[in-house]
Order: C-alpha cells, then structure tokens, then sequence
C-alpha cells in the first residue's frame, strides 16, 4: 500500500511540472545556502584547528591588554618573570609595529616583526616564518630583514630581490632571504607573506618600543599546561590588574576561536532559513492548490473505500518528496559552491576547507523532508476531511 501511495505520488508531482519545479526552487536554494555555509564554516574550524596543533598543546599565548582595550606593556622584567615560572620551558617575546619601506623611490607602509633569531625555532617548527628564498638571519645581525614574499613581489614596480638595499624608517637594511607565504585563518597569526621579519637588534634601529606585542610560551608538556596558565594569570593580574593580560593556551584559543565561528555561522544560517520558510511557504501553496484541483479525484478515491488517513499519507507524501528532492538537489548545489569558495579563498591566502561530511548530508536531507511535511500538513489535513459526496459535486 506505501509503494502504491510513493507511485500515485510521484505521478501527482510529475502532472504538476512548472509548479512543482517552482516550488522545488525554494527548498533548493534555502538547503544549497545553509550546506555551504555549514560546509565553510567546518572546514573554516578545521584549519584553525590544523594550525594550533602545529604549535603543540603546550604553547600559551600571552597578549599585553587582553581584549579589554587596557594599555599595559610587558617589559623585561615580566619576561624574566615567566621564565622562572616552575614547568616553563621557554619565553618568546615577538615585537611589532608599522614601518615605512623605500625601495626604488617607493614607500610602503608595513608591518615588522622581530625576534631574538636564537628563539625562532618555535616558528620554524609550525610552518611560520620559513625562508622560501636566501637565508635566515643570525644572532646580533643588525643590518638584514626576511621580507614576505607579497612585499617583495607584488607591492613595488620593480622586484626586490635578495642582496638589495632597501630603508625602513630611513635606515638601511639588506634583504637577504624572502620568507614562505602561509595560509591565513583565524588562527593563523602574523601573516608572513606581508610582513617584515627582523633580528631584535635590527628593531631597535627603528623602534623605542621594545615592549612585546604578543609572548609564547611553552611549557614542558601538555599537563602542566593549566597550572603555567594559572600562575601567568596570577602575576599578571597581582601586578597589572584583573585581565589585564590575556593568557589563552592552544586549547582555550581554539574553544575561543570556534565560538565566534558558531555565533557567525548561527547568524547567517538564521538569514538562509528564510528561504527555506519561503520554501515551506511554497509548499503549502502548492499542496493547497494541488487539493482544491483534485478535489473531485479525492472525492473518487474516497467513495471508492480510501480512508482519511490514506488521504492524509498520500499528500506528505508528495509534500515530502518535494522535500526530499529539493534537498538532494540543495546539497550538491550546496557542496560545489563550498568547493568554489574554498579554492577562491586558498587563491586568496585564506584556509579554507570544503567539509563533506556525513552529518550534514543527513541532517539537510531530514530537515528539507521536515520543511516539507509541516508545510504539508495543512493541506493534507483539509484534504482528509473532505466530505467525498461534496467533493464528487465540486467543479
């Protein structure tokens, strides 16, 4: 009896056409918007979460200010302090700040990163900061810069290349290896295509600042994480004030990280939801109209011995398939434009990752199917309780 009602429905859809495909063309667009938005925003996840753990679980972020907008400055003295904290394996105080760059009668603004060249073994593990070109700098080289590869290549006239002189804030420096570019994500950090890397003693050329920007931290291993977390947070908050400083590990960056994807994610999934109220809204259109067109065949079928609920199963049925097929439809649509935005953002310089997963093939299909059969609940109600002698009079 099912396969007989699934084939009268079919039929039903199939005399439909023009309506029926309109009506498919909500449901699709509304499942398309939501899968690549899920699709995006879990690859999105994904990336950050790559690059975290080329940091290792025991690397702790240590940000001057926090998020709160409080100016505190770090200084030597704090670094020292970190150091002497028990299960700290070591301190990394990256400086920064905006420069001007002349090259060739040209001026740039950038932005300069520098670091003791002895603590740079940290980036050099995650993938941060790698020379595609030239060398690295050494201890004390005061006179020399990496540049990032966009700067060298894309930002001037002419190419600068290894071995030529170029000014930052009026002094003169030598270039002499050209850093690898990195994809960049939420938690991707500095981005070393447009950024200028140099020794310490080369940033004190061009900056007084030498108050770090951002602090890494490693402990000696993951366990005792929390409690290097817990004592940065006490010193900093005894001697700066309450969250003044942000201490975040790997784990808490990312937890922090994936919050704001899902709050973003939410946001946009609720804006593609309306198309898929829209959709719903067609549906309910379409089966109502569909009913009062075969009120007379509905008559038949119920003179003929169809029960009420055979009546009301035939009609989700076919709001159903509407559903169902607008969602198929919806997910491959959905996938191939996740792919597109993917490899337009890797293009770009962003990690982005299409995910394809089985959770959200699923969960767009019940939810296209669901949509369908609220929607269509009404109109096969009204046509279950059709009266069969008025329904045979109908013209």
């Amino acid at each position: 009896m099912i396969y007989d009602l699934f084939n009268e429905a079919i039929k039903n859809l199939s005399r439909s056409g023009i309506k029926t495909y309109l009506t498919l063309l909500g449901i699709i667009i509304g499942i398309a918007a939501i899968v690549s938005l899920v699709s995006i925003g879990s690859g999105l996840g994904m990336a950050v979460e790559q690059q975290l753990d080329q940091l290792g679980g025991k690397t702790i972020f240590v940000i001057p200010g926090g998020f709160q907008n409080i100016r505190i400055k770090l200084n030597e003295t704090d670094i020292s302090n970190f150091e002497s904290i028990r299960n700290v394996e070591s301190v990394v105080p990256v400086y920064s700040t905006s420069a001007i760059l002349e090259f060739n009668g040209e001026k740039i603004n950038v932005s300069v990163n520098a670091t003791d060249s002895g603590d740079k073994t940290l980036f050099e593990n995650t993938g941060f900061f790698n020379v595609k070109e030239g060398r690295d700098f050494t201890r004390n080289e005061s006179g020399s810069i990496l540049l990032g590869s966009e700067i060298a290549e894309n930002y001037f006239e002419k190419k600068i290349e290894i071995k030529k002189l170029v000014k930052i804030n009026g002094k003169d420096f030598r270039v002499i290896g050209i850093l690898k570019p990195l994809p960049q994500s939420f938690g991707g950090g500095p981005d070393p295509g447009n950024t200028v890397l140099m020794s310490l003693d080369a940033f004190k050329r061009i900056s007084t600042n030498l108050n770090p920007t951002i602090i890494f931290i490693n402990a000696t291993d993951k366990e005792s994480v929390p409690q290097v977390v817990d004592d940065i947070k006490d010193y900093s908050d005894k001697k700066y004030g309450d969250k003044s400083v942000n201490v975040l590990s790997s784990d808490n960056l990312l937890e922090t990280i994936n919050s704001l994807l899902d709050m973003i994610t939410m946001f946009i999934l609720s804006l593609a939801g309306i198309s898929l109220i829209v959709g719903g809204i067609g549906i309910m259109n379409a089966m109502i109209t569909s009913v009062l067109e075969r009120t007379k065949e509905i008559g038949t079928l119920k003179a003929l011995g169809a029960s009420n609920n055979k009546i009301l199963t035939l009609i989700l049925i076919e709001s159903a398939l509407i559903g169902l097929i607008g969602g198929i439809i919806g997910i491959l649509l959905g996938f191939g434009l996740a792919e597109v935005i993917a490899i337009i953002g890797t293009q770009s310089g962003f990690a982005l990752i299409a995910v394809k997963s089985y959770e959200i093939i699923f969960g767009a299909l019940a939810f296209s199917m669901i949509i369908g059969m609220v929607s269509g609940f009404y109109p096969a109600s009204r046509a279950a309780n059709l009266d069969p002698v008025e329904a045979l009079r109908y013209e």
